[in-house]
C-alpha cells in the first residue's frame, strides 16, 4: 500500500478556496450574477453612492446555490468608533439622579417632523417597465430617501437606527397593497415608539383603508397602564381603532412600579385563545359584511383553517371571496405570536429575535378571513438609540457599546436595588458614585461572569445579560402617557380595567420572590441561547 502524501495546512486552505470559488460559480450559474442583466445591474447599483456606512445583522453563512439567504436580514447605519468612544467614556462618568418622569412620552417625542421622512413610498410604475428598470427606479429613489434623512439626522446633532434595506420595505409596500384592513401591533410597553404616525396617515389618507391599532403584550404591564394607553390613542386619534390583545392571558400579574425584583422565569406554553382575539375578529368580520354587501360574496364558513404560501396556500380563494387582514409594525412587536394566539396554535414561526420573519406569509383564519404577516421594519423616528434597543427593535448581541443603554435604564429606573448589587468600590472607597460601568462590572462579578485570560469580570457580558432582562421583560421598563396615574382612570374605561384584572388575577403566583443574584452561569448560558430555542416568556410577580 503507498504511503500517503503529506498534506500542509497550507494546501488544506488552499483547497477550501478553491472549493467556494466553485460554489459561487455555481450560484453565478443559478442566476445571481452570470448573465449580462445582473451584470450590468450590479455595475449601476455601484453608482448609487452611500452616505453611511451599512451594516447587516442576523446574517447566515453564504455559499448556497439555490438562494439568497440574506437578501431580507435587517440593516442599519453603521456606528462610527468615535461615536462608540464616546459612549463609553460617558458610561463610566456618574449617573444622574433617578427621575422616573423620562418614562412618560407622547407620540411626538419620536416622530419625524416631515412625513415624507417618515417612510419611503413606493414610486410611480407600469406594466410597460421591465423589472430591471422598475427595481432600479426603486433603489434610486430609496437611496434619496435614504440620504435626506441621513441629512435629517446630522442636522438634528443625532441619529437613530431605521430599516435601510429596500426588499424589506417592499414586503411593506405587497402587505399593504394587498390588504383590506391593516393591524399596526405595537408592543404596549412603548407604543408611542412603536406606532409611526406617517405610516399611519398613509395608510388612512392615500391607500384610504382602515387602520386597527393592536396594544399587544398587555401581560407584561399593570392593567391600568394598558387602559391609559388605549384611551391615549383614542383621544390623540379619534378614527383608529384601538384593540388590547395577549397571546398569553393568563400570565399576566399585577405589576404596577417598573422593576421590583421580576426575575423569575417561565417555561414557553402552547399558546391558547388569546385575550382580545376575539375583538380582532368581530372587526374583521365587520369589515367582511361590509364587503360581502358590495360584492355580493356569500361566506362558506367560520371553522378556523390554515393554508401558508405567498399565493394564500392550498385554498383555492378568490380576492373577492375573503377579506385580507394585513399585520404590520416594528421588529419583536409580537405579530407573529398574535396570529398564534388567534388561531389557538403555533402556525407560524416565532422568536425574540428581531427579523426573524423574512418575507411575508399569508394564512387563512376562514375561507373567509385571510391574515398576512408582514416583517418587521424599524420605522424612521428620532428616539434615542438606547431606547430601541431596550424595545427590542436592534438585536442584543450584536449591540457593539451596551454600557450606554444600561445607563438609559438606570437614569430610570433603580437597577441597583433591583439586581441587589454591590458596589465595586465598597472597601477602598466607599463614597465613590455609582456609574454604568460599575452597574455591569458588580453584575458580572455578582454572576460569576469572568474573561478567560485575566479572570476579570467580563463587563460586556454583564451589560448583554442586564438588556435581555429588560428586553424579555423581566425586568419591567415601560413607557407611560404624560400625566399618568393609576388612579386617574375614567368610569368609561373601567369595564375594561376590570376585565383586564380578572384575566390578571385567574391564576395567581405560587411560590415566594427569588433573589436573581443566585443564578448559575449555566441558567445564563441559557438564556443567551433562547434566539435558538424558542420563546421562554416572563412570570412577573409583586413583592411581598
Amino acid at each position: 500500500m503507498p504511503r500517503k502524501q503529506q498534506f500542509s495546512s497550507k494546501q488544506k486552505k488552499q483547497q477550501l478556496q478553491e472549493k467556494r470559488k466553485r460554489k459561487q460559480n455555481q450560484a453565478d450559474k443559478f442566476g445571481f450574477g452570470s448573465d449580462e442583466d445582473s451584470v450590468k445591474k450590479k455595475e449601476e447599483e455601484t453608482d448609487l453612492k452611500k452616505d453611511v456606512e451599512e451594516r447587516r445583522l442576523n446574517v447566515q453563512p453564504v455559499g448556497t446555490a439555490h438562494e439568497r439567504v440574506n437578501k431580507y436580514s435587517l440593516m442599519f447605519g453603521r456606528e462610527s468608533k468615535e461615536e462608540i468612544d464616546k459612549n463609553i467614556k460617558q458610561s463610566k462618568e456618574p449617573l444622574p439622579e433617578l427621575n422616573s418622569t423620562l418614562l412618560e412620552a407622547k407620540v411626538e417625542d419620536f416622530a419625524v417632523e416631515s412625513p415624507d421622512l417618515g417612510m419611503p413610498k413606493r414610486g410611480k410604475w407600469s406594466y410597460s417597465m421591465s423589472k430591471h428598470k422598475l427595481e432600479l427606479a426603486e433603489q434610486k429613489e430609496f437611496r434619496e430617501w435614504c440620504s435626506r434623512l441621513d441629512e435629517y439626522y446630522q442636522n438634528l446633532g443625532r441619529g437613530s437606527y431605521y430599516e435601510r434595506n429596500l426588499e424589506t420595505w417592499r414586503q411593506l409596500w405587497r402587505t399593504l397593497e394587498m390588504s383590506d384592513v391593516i393591524l399596526f401591533v405595537c408592543d404596549i410597553r412603548y407604543p408611542t415608539l412603536h406606532f409611526s404616525p406617517a405610516v399611519y396617515k398613509y395608510i388612512t389618507e392615500e391607500l384610504d383603508k382602515q387602520v386597527i391599532l393592536v396594544l399587544n403584550k398587555v401581560d407584561m404591564v399593570h392593567p391600568s397602564v394598558s387602559v391609559s394607553w388605549k384611551r391615549y390613542f383614542e383621544q390623540n386619534f379619534p378614527e383608529i381603532r384601538v384593540v388590547l390583545f395577549s397571546a398569553f392571558p393568563d400570565e399576566q400579574k399585577l405589576v404596577e412600579n417598573t422593576g421590583r425584583r421580576l426575575l423569575k422565569k417561565q417555561n414557553i406554553r402552547k399558546p391558547g385563545w388569546a385575550y382580545g382575539a376575539e375583538s380582532l375578529i368581530k372587526l374583521a368580520k365587520s369589515h367582511f359584511e361590509e364587503k360581502k354587501k358590495r360584492n355580493d360574496v356569500t361566506p362558506t364558513g367560520d371553522k378556523p383553517g390554515v393554508s401558508e404560501g405567498d399565493e394564500g396556500g392550498g385554498e383555492e380563494e378568490s380576492e373577492e371571496d375573503c377579506v385580507t387582514i394585513g399585520l404590520i409594525g416594528q421588529p419583536n412587536a409580537g405579530k407573529s405570536s398574535l396570529i398564534n394566539g388567534i388561531l389557538q396554535d403555533k402556525k407560524v414561526s416565532v422568536s425574540k429575535t428581531p427579523g426573524h420573519t423574512k418575507h411575508f406569509q399569508t394564512i387563512f383564519y376562514s375561507p373567509g378571513i385571510r391574515l398576512c404577516d408582514c416583517p418587521g421594519l424599524v420605522f424612521p423616528t428620532i428616539a434615542p438609540k438606547q431606547i430601541q434597543i431596550v424595545s427590542g427593535m436592534y438585536p442584543v448581541a450584536q449591540v457593539r457599546e451596551p454600557y450606554s443603554v444600561v445607563g438609559y435604564i438606570a437614569e430610570r429606573i433603580d437597577l441597583v436595588s433591583f439586581l441587589r448589587l454591590t458596589h465595586p468600590c465598597v472597601e477602598d472607597e466607599p463614597d465613590t458614585p455609582w456609574s454604568a460601568w460599575y452597574i455591569c462590572f458588580a453584575w458580572a462579578d455578582k454572576n460569576g461572569y469572568h474573561t478567560a485570560r485575566t479572570g476579570r469580570p467580563d463587563v460586556y457580558r454583564g451589560a448583554n445579560s442586564i438588556l435581555r432582562l429588560v428586553v424579555t421583560g423581566r425586568l419591567c421598563v415601560r413607557l407611560v402617557p404624560p400625566d399618568y396615574s393609576p388612579d386617574t382612570i375614567e368610569d368609561s374605561y373601567n369595564d375594561i380595567l376590570q376585565e383586564l384584572i380578572s384575566f390578571a388575577s385567574k391564576e395567581e403566583s405560587e411560590g415566594s420572590e427569588e433573589d436573581y443574584s443566585e443564578e448559575s452561569s449555566e441558567e445564563e448560558e441559557e438564556m443567551e441561547k433562547d434566539q435558538k430555542t424558542g420563546n421562554k416568556f416572563s412570570l412577573l410577580q409583586v413583592e411581598d
